[in-house]
């Protein structure tokens, strides 16, 4: 992948360091408590009807036409839980899926799952592979549960970690507890983070890097470094990692029935500017000359439970700079706001349902260059009457058995890829999750 030999190396030898400290009981074969394995696959299947659209599609228009996508994710959780301060992390993935509209032509792209590199070919590759180290500062005693990357163990109110090797970035930022990168809350992309947060990431949603989190009461602060894609939205990482990088940054404030996050970020990569080809048409900024260039923003993140089984949450982000998205969607501004009630308020506990809304903009210089008649790396209909681009989405989860649910979707998009002379468009989808 064109990576730097740093990270892996880092990830080798933290888990051997932390395994000389082990007793030597666990050199022998490990008994159950020491390994985790998780077991996953989610099966999405999205369609939307014929619309409006005032001229042709584009190149990278979402089609106006009908279509039909799917998707299949599967996955593999590996933990080795290597002494009382490491434990190790990894991740295979078995990935196929057809895309709607060679997923293009919106910012709030339809399906969380999708990947940009997908085919209907399966794809087998590994994911994560990390290290986390925890030191406990003292406070007060608290135990976690274990789940698909964490063994279950009793840890203290002030600690701090630090985790390197192959990371997915959404993992430890942007985190919310109604709104999240999941498998069983909501399916558009502007709903798993913000649509303008453009983080660290391959094509397939993951990275290479190191952070630290210090967790202090109710306060948490976390801090990372990543590599980027060599070119946006591609696949090769980078392995310059002291002059192409991600720096995120992020503060928490908890209280008992919910938390606050500010987060901001910078990355430093070989970006195309939209300054650049105003006064030109026909330009596809992905075959454009590329210079090293800056693009940062930051945001606010809040969940609030308004009462039991009921909570909400909203996001705000604003990026700034004049270059085009590094690793994640066409978007400069985005807010979003919801709902979401578990099953419990009505005699079933293991359904529930979400309502959330979500706007995307782009700044004065990607609105001039997509009017000019020329293409962003996904978006692009050869012409554009500017307005945000929006989407409601809704869903009820239903759970069938323990681990395995069914959740039916609807999303309702005004004005994609910020053009008001296409759309409204009405997405229909179905998901179903096991989780072993």
């Amino acid at each position: 992948m064109g990576k730097s030999a740093f990270f892996p190396a880092l990830l080798i030898s933290g888990l051997t360091g932390s395994l000389w400290s082990v007793d030597t009981r666990a050199m022998d074969w490990p008994d159950s408590q020491d390994w985790a394995v998780h077991v996953d696959e989610t099966l999405i299947d999205q369609k939307h009807g014929a619309f409006y659209s005032k001229y042709p599609d584009g190149p990278n228009s979402f089609s106006s036409q009908a279509e039909n996508s799917y998707s299949s994710v599967g996955g593999i959780n590996l933990g080795y839980l290597a002494g009382p301060h490491a434990e190790f992390w990894a991740r295979v993935e078995d990935i196929r899926g057809i895309p709607l509209s060679n997923a293009g032509g919106l910012a709030a792209l339809t399906n969380n799952d999708m990947q940009r590199v997908m085919t209907n070919q399966f794809t087998t590759y590994l994911a994560l592979a990390f290290v986390r180290n925890t030191w406990e500062l003292g406070g007060t005693s608290q135990s976690k549960e274990a789940d698909e990357q964490n063994f279950a163990r009793e840890t203290s109110s002030r600690n701090v970690q630090l985790i390197y090797g192959k990371l997915d970035v959404l993992d430890m930022f942007d985190g919310n507890a109604y709104a999240h990168k999941s498998d069983d809350q909501f399916l558009n992309w502007c709903f798993m983070t913000s649509c303008a947060y453009d983080f660290p990431a391959d094509a397939r949603g993951y990275t290479w890097g190191a952070m630290s989190q210090l967790d202090w009461d109710q306060w948490s602060l976390r801090a990372g470094w990543f590599a980027m894609p060599r070119l946006p939205n591609q696949l090769e990482l980078d392995g310059s990692v002291g002059q192409h990088f991600g720096v995120d940054a992020e503060i928490e404030r908890r209280w008992a029935s919910g938390a606050l996050k500010l987060l901001a970020y910078q990355g430093r990569m070989q970006l195309s500017s939209y300054g650049q080809f105003l006064n030109q048409t026909g330009v596809f900024i992905q075959n454009s000359p590329k210079y090293d260039a800056k693009r940062g923003g930051a945001g606010l993140n809040l969940q609030q439970e308004l009462m039991s089984g009921v909570g909400f949450f909203s996001r705000m982000f604003w990026t700034g700079g004049q270059s085009e998205t590094m690793a994640y969607t066409e978007a400069d501004r985005s807010a979003s706001a919801g709902f979401s009630l578990e099953g419990g308020l009505w005699g079933r506990e293991k359904d529930g349902i979400g309502v959330g809304w979500a706007a995307n903009s782009i700044n004065s210089n990607r609105q001039a260059f997509l009017a000019a008649g020329n293409y962003d790396l996904f978006i692009g209909d050869g012409y554009l009457v500017y307005a945000p681009e929006n989407v409601l989405e809704t869903y009820y989860r239903l759970g069938i058995v323990r681990n395995v649910e069914l959740t039916f979707d609807w999303q309702y998009i005004v004005n994609p890829a910020y053009n008001q002379v296409r759309g409204p468009i009405d997405v229909y989808g179905l998901r179903l999750h096991l989780d072993f």
